[in-house]
């Protein structure tokens, strides 16, 4: 009985240094002080950091899952913020068409260009469950608008 009480506290000795080990290796190597960084970045919308900072830990140190980890969901995320400036973007030159009188045809077609363009990125996106909700829900909203006004214009040409 003494030797297995004896043993037990060696092993939980040996288990506990294993521990405060790792914790040093973990926060003094700069890998993972990146890696934590860029998770820290990515929790607060900053995905541009995020990936930079995630890339460069993943560069430091292949095995940095963590790393490897928050630079894919910062390029998916990335994706997602690109897709709705660039929705920002085509709409207000849409917009200023609208404004016009009469729309001629190869501003139509330029129009439709643009939406078969959006539709098409929109297709290509995977959404993951660590990308924000309203970034997600406001790339749907603007593919929506795209395609109604694809939609129109197929009428009409």
């Amino acid at each position: 009985m003494a030797k297995s009480i004896k043993r037990y506290k060696i092993w939980s000795l040996l288990a506990l240094t294993m521990l405060l080990l790792m914790g040093i290796y973990f926060t003094f190597n700069p890998s993972y002080q990146l890696s934590l960084e860029s998770k820290f970045h990515f929790s607060m919308g900053d995905y541009e950091k995020a990936y930079d900072l995630s890339s460069e830990a993943y560069e430091l140190e292949p095995y940095n899952r963590m790393a490897r980890s928050v630079m894919v969901h910062s390029k998916y995320a990335l994706r997602y913020v690109h897709y709705n400036e660039e929705s920002k973007e085509y709409l207000e030159i849409i917009r200023t068409y609208a404004d016009q009188d009469k729309i001629s045809l190869s501003e139509q077609m330029r129009i439709k260009m643009m939406c078969d363009i959006m539709i098409d990125k929109h297709d290509k996106m995977q959404p993951t469950i660590l990308i924000d909700k309203e970034l997600v829900k406001e790339a749907r909203e603007n593919y929506k608008k795209f395609k109604k006004l694809h939609e129109n214009l197929v009428k009409v040409l």
